[in-house]
């Protein structure tokens, strides 16, 4: 039971992973599903900004840093307009 529990989260979590590292989910599709399953919400934010093309781990926390986000943080906590700052932060062009 709890073993079954345990492997629907981790699938679901690298469901989300994968379809934002291959384009086909952006950050504000991960963050509907975080909202509306609970299995994604649980997922660490961090994570899930680190699989964003061309952002890498680096970016990410230092973003995150930044935005006053917690590493800590579960995706399905991540405030709105704290949403709304790291979506506009990773659409733009990386530093040089």
């Amino acid at each position: 039971m709890a073993f079954d529990r345990a492997f629907e989260a981790r699938e679901a979590i690298a469901k989300i992973i994968g379809a934002v590292r291959s384009g086909e989910a952006d950050l504000s599709a991960a963050f509907a599903a975080a909202d509306a399953d609970p299995l994604v919400g649980r997922c660490f934010a961090v994570k899930v900004f680190e699989a964003v093309p061309e952002i890498g781990k680096v970016r990410a926390r230092r973003t995150m840093a930044d935005l006053g986000i917690p590493e800590d943080i579960w995706l399905h906590q991540v405030p709105a307009d704290k949403r709304a700052a790291i979506i506009a932060a990773f659409a733009g062009p990386g530093p040089l």
